[in-house]
């Protein structure tokens, strides 16, 4: 009995929407963005943000961008996207891989998050006009890191989402074109 207790357990926790989430709140505050409660999803990353943990500072950049959940404000976008960027690291637990690679939760997979930042950052000076170069490095670390792969983010129950290098590439054409425009 207690031996079909666990294996029902097991076979719930795997088929479940995604399995379990290595990133404390990650699953509830997507949740909540999924189902357009923004400001309950701006509350739960923020929490997580401030403690450090790459995915929420990625999303809190995200809701900042848009004014999701909080007031439009794009300096402080720009600071949470620096500091989910400032993130990044080695090895396979970094890299979204749970199969035989540990590491601390709500730091699982964040040099995914950490790529999106300076995708979106990139995006953000471009809109600007300003650190035109600075967007330019941003997007080929893209670029170069992700080795025409596409980038997943966000909510593995609801389907995903995915950046492509088609995104990547075309942002980064954009920008180059920026900076020749400006030195003509």
């Amino acid at each position: 009995m207690k031996r079909n207790l666990v294996l029902m357990l097991a076979l719930v926790l795997i088929s479940a929407c995604a399995g379990p989430n290595p990133n404390p709140g990650e699953r509830l505050t997507d949740m909540h963005w999924t189902s357009g409660n923004f400001k309950a999803a701006f509350v739960s990353a923020k929490r997580s943000a401030e403690k450090g943990r790459p995915w929420a500072q990625l999303r809190l950049g995200i809701f900042y961008t848009n004014g999701w959940g909080t007031e439009k404000d794009i300096d402080k976008s720009k600071y949470w996207y620096k500091k989910a960027i400032a993130q990044k690291g080695s090895g396979a637990w970094a890299e979204g891989k749970i199969i035989g690679a540990v590491g601390e939760g709500g730091y699982f997979n964040k040099n995914s998050d950490a790529r999106l930042a300076e995708f979106n950052l990139a995006q953000i000076y471009l809109a600007e006009n300003t650190n035109l170069e600075e967007a330019l490095k941003l997007i080929n670390n893209v670029i170069d890191e992700t080795n025409g792969q596409s980038v997943f983010f966000c909510c593995e129950f609801a389907g995903g989402r995915y950046f492509n290098q088609k995104q990547f590439l075309e942002l980064k054409t954009k920008i180059e074109n920026k900076i020749n425009d400006k030195k003509s």
